[in-house]
């Protein structure tokens, strides 16, 4: 396999440029990537336009995989859990595991993840009795966030649901959360995952807890990401698993289907029963693309986020 890398920037225009070029001037039969709900989501009808599959890797809102109307897009498809599965898994973790009946929910608004992650996450709390004392948001630029802090301080949760995807901007929330006086758990999604969290918080995060993919807690997942932080001179962040993975699965379903055919490809990805990577086993949902995969719970203990336990995909 040949790989060829090319830069999104995070954002949607520029990722759909980047992928029209993979497929126009270096022939790509696949592509993986991005990481990126809001990016994925133009970009897959894109893919099907030019019939070339697309592997979204942290991307989870619904709406990478299928259109508005629930209709799929017949060559996206992605490797991590969705924002519905995520969102429900921590909402009831809260009420049913932690007994929590108040919470405050904080979205970045227009944050296709943030906002998405958020509603299954209130309506999967307050399905099992609990009750959204606060619900507030910020901009995508905003690093003061002592105004909303001041509102969810007088709803008095027991929790927040702090959803947001930039780990200087959730450690920022959480240092201000406890100047304020506000010394209840803070709950993040996969958003939170970065090495770099806990030290940037300095103990504001103790004992706060994150739900996402498994990452580096098997052996061979470790050894990886160790290679890949020796090579790149870089922190171990869980996108080296999906990168990893990513390719692997590309692989199997060219060993599969016989062919580099980017279609045959596309039907080899489809009809995967099973696909054990680095990130786990992941089993594919052909009428939606969607992969069924357990996620785990981590655990500030000082300057380190710490695996709990693992949630069996439901």
């Amino acid at each position: 396999l040949e790989l060829v890398p090319m830069d999104g920037k995070g954002e949607a225009a520029d990722s759909v440029s980047a992928f029209k070029k993979l497929v126009e001037e270096y022939g790509i039969v696949a592509e993986i990537g991005t990481n990126f709900s809001s990016c994925n989501i133009p970009m897959a009808s894109v893919a099907d336009e030019v019939k070339v599959p697309i592997i979204g890797t942290a991307a989870s809102n619904e709406l990478v995989t299928v259109d508005e109307n629930g209709k799929l897009h017949p060559y996206s498809f992605r490797m991590c859990f969705i924002d519905s599965y995520l969102g429900t898994v921590i909402g009831n973790y809260s009420a049913k595991e932690l007994g929590y009946t108040k919470a405050a929910l904080f979205t970045i608004a227009g944050n296709t993840n943030s906002e998405s992650v958020g509603k299954f996450v209130k309506d999967a709390f307050t399905a099992n009795g609990g009750t959204i004392v606060a619900d507030e948001q910020c901009q995508e630029g905003d690093v003061d966030f002592r105004a909303q802090l001041a509102n969810i301080k007088n709803a008095d949760p027991e929790v927040i649901f702090v959803l947001m995807n930039d780990y200087a901007k959730i450690a920022t929330f959480a240092k201000q959360a406890r100047e304020l006086g506000i010394e209840c758990l803070l709950m993040g999604h996969d958003g939170w995952d970065s090495a770099q969290l806990a030290g940037e918080a300095a103990g504001a995060l103790e004992g706060c807890v994150y739900f996402s993919r498994i990452g580096f807690n098997s052996p061979e997942a470790k050894a990886f990401g160790e290679r890949v932080v020796a090579e790149y001179n870089t922190s171990m962040e869980a996108e080296c698993l999906f990168g990893r993975d990513g390719v692997y699965w590309i692989a199997d379903a060219i060993n599969r289907a016989g062919s580099a055919d980017p279609v045959a490809i596309r039907d080899a990805l489809e009809s995967t029963d099973v696909f054990e990577g680095l990130i786990g086993t992941l089993v594919m949902h052909p009428e939606t693309h969607n992969p069924s995969m357990a996620c785990a719970v981590y655990k500030c203990v000082g300057d380190a986020f710490e695996y709990q336990a693992t949630i069996e995909a439901q």
